[in-house]
């Protein structure tokens, strides 16, 4: 089966960064925290946030402009939606991190693991390129890293636990005793 072309060019990424360093796509920035962290720390990066929420992505647009962080970007996009649309192999990593684990039955359909979600970040990852999830929810962990196992383009790196990572949501998820599961694959 020939992989469907992308909506968006191949040089995309140059266009939006205007320059030709690697690009790494973080799926649900939430507040940016670490989007904001990683682009200072990382200035020979690019990093491109798809956040759900209109409002936490106006709130981080701002914070980037006001800190003129000229290698971060933030859309308001569905990520299952728009990973596929981005240029196969364009990727030099992405990052996955605190997914909404919908707990209600009748909401399931709205999580984000599932496998056209996992192909599509495989095909957006350059060869080497990894994929870093996130969690402190062991379910929504174990389901994530079942879909990740399980596709043949990708091999596991690494999982294991975190005892510190700086965002709002792991902050709070280890306030109160919680764990925060780690998984790592690479497209080899």
């Amino acid at each position: 089966m020939a992989e469907e072309a992308p909506w968006l060019p191949p040089d995309c990424w140059q266009q939006l960064f205007a320059n030709p360093n690697p690009v790494a796509v973080e799926v649900g920035p939430g507040r940016g925290e670490f989007l904001r962290a990683v682009a200072a720390a990382r200035p020979d990066w690019n990093f491109f946030g798809i956040e759900h929420s209109s409002t936490r992505t106006r709130h981080i647009e701002h914070l980037l402009a006001s800190r003129r962080r000229q290698n971060a970007r933030v859309v308001w996009a569905d990520a299952g939606w728009l990973l596929p649309l981005l240029p196969a192999a364009s990727a030099a990593a992405v990052y996955v991190q605190f997914p909404d684990p919908w707990w209600k039955r009748r909401h399931h359909k709205r999580r984000l693991w599932t496998p056209p979600f996992v192909a599509a970040i495989r095909r957006l990852l350059a060869p080497g390129a990894t994929v870093e999830f996130l969690t402190d929810v062991a379910d929504t962990f174990q389901l994530g890293l079942a879909l990740l196992d399980a596709d043949p383009g990708l091999e596991r790196v690494a999982v294991g636990l975190l005892d510190r990572h700086d965002t709002n949501f792991a902050r709070k998820a280890l306030q109160v005793g919680g764990q925060i599961h780690r998984s790592l694959h690479r497209r080899p």
